[in-house]
């Protein structure tokens, strides 16, 4: 099984996250530093790949030519896989979506220069559904077909909309909670082509672990949940979120 999107730069026990089972590990970056980090750990660790982005609670640095250069030069390295994480956050900075959006263009034409998929982050703030809104209707306005998104939030515009662009969407741990009903009804109609797990790891644990640090082998109880949803054994859905995963971020066969 393979974890789209973790965070191994910042799990207390990396030999405990580097879960032998897995057959690969895509570590995020959110910043040059923390990119810098995910790269490191993917030239170290033959089953790690990493992206290289910034994140938008940090896109008010979006603007500074150092940090642009250096996630541009990071995106370079063989071992990067994808632009990112980017995107739209009301919850932590309600009044920031101009920044985000600034932000976001210049990674996506990154993404797009490069010809490397995209990772979305979409959080809306409570009651709120601004930074759905703000992501479906950049990424109508940029276009870029190659992208995830990332701990899909259910909503069903931005979901439709990074469906017709031809992008996967990811379930995380969230899809396990108890009143994530609405999710798991977007997550049961996603083409099976474009679905993928993660874990976000060391945040958003799945049950039975919730609550505590996450790990990468704990996408298993996303991707069992995620069967069920489906109405279909794990052994089968399996090999189409690996393969999945693979023709995202184009990995190796093996």
């Amino acid at each position: 099984m393979i974890d789209t999107h973790c965070h191994l730069d910042r799990v207390s026990d990396l030999a405990a996250a580097l879960d032998n089972d897995l057959a690969a590990l895509v570590t995020i970056g959110t910043d040059p530093e923390r990119s810098r980090a995910a790269l490191a750990l993917a030239q170290r660790e033959a089953r790690v790949y990493a992206s290289a982005g910034l994140h938008p609670s940090d896109a008010e640095r979006g603007d500074d030519p150092l940090v642009r250069s250096a996630i541009a030069a990071l995106a370079r390295e063989p071992e990067v896989v994808a632009i990112g994480e980017t995107g739209f956050d009301t919850y932590w900075q309600p009044d920031a979506l101009p920044e985000q959006r600034h932000a976001f263009a210049w990674q996506a034409e990154l993404a797009r220069s490069l010809d490397l998929p995209l990772v979305l982050h979409v959080r809306d703030g409570d009651g709120r559904e601004d930074a759905s809104m703000a992501a479906s209707e950049a990424l109508r306005e940029h276009g870029w077909g190659r992208g995830i998104l990332h701990c899909c939030n259910g909503h069903e515009a931005l979901v439709a909309t990074g469906l017709e662009l031809g992008w996967f969407v990811s379930f995380a741990g969230n899809l396990t909670y108890p009143r994530a009903q609405g999710l798991r009804e977007v997550a049961r109609v996603v083409p099976e082509e474009r679905l993928l797990v993660e874990t976000d790891a060391p945040y958003l644990a799945p049950v039975p672990h919730r609550g505590k640090r996450n790990l990468p082998g704990y996408v298993r109880h996303t991707a069992l949940v995620l069967a069920e949803v489906r109405g279909v054994e794990l052994a089968q859905l399996e090999p189409i979120l690996d393969a999945n995963a693979r023709r995202c971020y184009r990995l190796p066969s093996s």
